[in-house]
């Protein structure tokens, strides 16, 4: 009879429950150095969305092929697509500079005197401000399904995908959402976590699927 051939002595394999667990640690791990690459490639302040759409391209890398050297990889991203995408940071900048400061002013408004009139206007900005929030995200996924287009191209099919599947929107403004409020009550944990998770939800949501065949391996 055909003998089974015997494993080497001194080798084993690694017990599912530690597979499991590697690889349940890499989603926060990675998520936090994408955030720290992000952070440096921002402090150029136009460079957020750029960087964001950079570390959009390196999770999808990391969804797609198993690449999980995220870190890196948004660096080699930010190479790749600075160039295409500064003109965007620089209008995300002042969208987010708009946005941040009829917040202050409505708040300090309604704190101060609780004019109707503020009110009505806060109510008017938190939609848009949602809204735009959203489409920033959809527009880093759609740059990790078109990677060789333009910012153009990328802002027309975020827009498009944010209205086409309106539940993975509403999960995207449910992240930005929990991620803003733990980010006021916890300020130590917003420069890890305000960009890098709403990004890595929209790539899971939007961005390239892996293929089926290693889905099933």
């Amino acid at each position: 009879m055909r003998q089974r051939p015997q494993r080497p002595q001194g080798t084993r394999r690694s017990p599912r429950w530690e597979t499991t667990l590697l690889g349940a640690l890499a989603y926060p791990g990675n998520i936090f150095l994408g955030s720290l690459a992000v952070l440096i490639l921002s402090l150029g302040i136009i460079t957020v969305l750029p960087a964001a759409i950079a570390l959009a391209r390196a999770f999808a890398l990391w969804n797609v092929t198993n690449d999980d050297k995220v870190f890196t990889n948004t660096f080699r991203q930010f190479r790749e697509t600075w160039r295409r995408t500064l003109g965007l940071g620089a209008i995300a900048t002042v969208v987010f500079a708009i946005l941040v400061a009829d917040g202050i002013f409505l708040a300090a408004q309604l704190t101060s005197t609780g004019d109707p009139l503020a009110l009505m206007f806060a109510a008017a900005v938190m939609p848009i401000a949602a809204a735009v929030g959203v489409f920033a995200v959809a527009l880093t996924a759609a740059a990790t399904l078109s990677t060789e287009a333009d910012a153009r191209t990328w802002a027309r099919e975020g827009f498009v995908l944010m209205l086409q599947h309106p539940r993975r929107s509403l999960l995207v403004l449910f992240t930005l959402t929990v991620t803003i409020v733990a980010s006021v009550l916890l300020p130590s944990l917003a420069p890890f976590v305000t960009i890098a998770l709403p990004v890595y939800v929209g790539v899971r949501a939007w961005g390239p699927k892996r293929p089926v065949n290693d889905e099933q391996d």
